[in-house]
């Protein structure tokens, strides 16, 4: 499941077949060594906790919009805020979820972008080529 959203990448990037894609996007990293930088998956694990926290502040909104306004009316009393709770969560959850993978999606193409064709970069845009190459040195020694 890991590799699908890298194929995905490369067929959007380079308008490939899935399968051609996924082998080359996959070659690729294996042949610059970043086997064990994109197994990390860091930017989809915080994305996944922001989302999180969005739900619970959205959820926690909606108690307080329900406590002012009274806008839920449960046939069983006490449940109300249960359910704005419940609704403000799942709302919050998934609008935040569309957000924060449009976001994964783009640090993932750069990343592919990055590791397939940085003399362009370095060439069209040399001073965040140098800023990235910096940065991605001091985190990953020896992968650039």
């Amino acid at each position: 499941m890991q590799h699908l959203q890298w194929a995905f990448i490369y067929v959007g990037i380079y308008g490939m077949g899935y399968c051609e894609s996924g082998k080359n996007v996959m070659t690729m990293f294996s042949n610059r060594g970043w086997e064990a930088i994109i197994a990390d998956d860091l930017v989809g694990n915080v994305f996944f906790l922001v989302s999180l926290i969005v739900g619970l502040l959205t959820g926690s909104f909606a108690i307080i919009i329900e406590l002012s306004s009274g806008w839920i009316e449960e046939d069983n009393p006490g449940d109300e805020k249960l359910v704005a709770f419940t609704l403000g969560f799942v709302l919050g959850l998934v609008l935040c979820s569309i957000l924060m993978s449009v976001i994964a999606s783009s640090v993932n193409a750069v990343l592919v972008l990055f590791g397939e064709k940085p003399a362009e970069f370095q060439q069209n845009h040399p001073e965040l080529s140098a800023k990235m190459r910096e940065i991605w040195s001091q985190t990953y020694p020896g992968s650039v």
